[in-house]
């Protein structure tokens, strides 16, 4: 990584530039593990200036999350959508990808603090995000019950798979390095639907 020279960053991008030094500390050797000093010495920072910005390193790490905030504004005006209810699961499934090719240090620390040891009052905090993010996937299989393009009493079948395959891909991604690809989200959609769907209900491919 090529290194940052702080003295040349504006004051939101101090901010930022520290936030992302300490999401990489946070999920490769875990929060609580993680201390102010290697923070401040990974970002070339003194502690006052972490201090300035976030308060804390608690603070610090509630500021990490915020962004899945943003996220979950965004699946859920794609899951209030018009337009075909295939699609719109596709959408849902390509803004959790988009989100962690955009920010995959950000979603290992998610991931670190979802699956990993508890975080001091982090945890609550993520499980709260999490609902967010997994509401518009039950409106969007709930359309797609309603449409018959699954069979209605599979509805939680296929919600588990959706939630399933989604961590998956992207636990793959962060972790080992297999890509996201632009026509993963289409390709996962149709192969829930072939296990899903009414007999002879799917008849055509989505198209990346």
């Amino acid at each position: 990584m090529v290194p940052v020279s702080v003295e040349k960053l504006g004051a939101g991008e101090v901010a930022r530039h520290i936030a992302r030094s300490a999401a990489r500390l946070f999920s490769s050797q875990g929060y609580d593990a993680t201390s102010v000093r290697e923070i401040v010495e990974a970002a070339g920072v003194t502690k006052p200036t972490l201090y300035y910005h976030f308060g804390s390193k608690e603070g610090l790490a509630q500021a990490l999350l915020k962004p899945l905030s943003k996220l979950g504004e965004t699946l859920q005006e794609i899951a209030r959508s018009e337009g075909d209810p295939i699609a719109i699961l596709v959408r849902l499934f390509e803004a959790h990808f988009a989100f962690c090719r955009e920010e995959p240090d950000r979603a290992r620390f998610y991931y670190a603090i979802a699956f990993g040891p508890h975080a001091k009052g982090l945890s609550e905090q993520l499980m709260s995000c999490g609902c967010e993010h997994y509401a518009p996937i039950i409106t969007a299989v709930e359309r797609l019950a309603k449409t018959g393009a699954i069979v209605p009493e599979r509805g939680d079948d296929m919600l588990f798979m959706c939630r399933a395959l989604i961590t998956s891909a992207v636990m793959e991604f962060l972790f080992k390095g297999i890509e996201l690809g632009p026509d993963l989200a289409s390709r996962l959609v149709n192969d829930i639907l072939r296990g899903f769907g009414e007999p002879g209900s799917i008849g055509r491919e989505l198209r990346p």
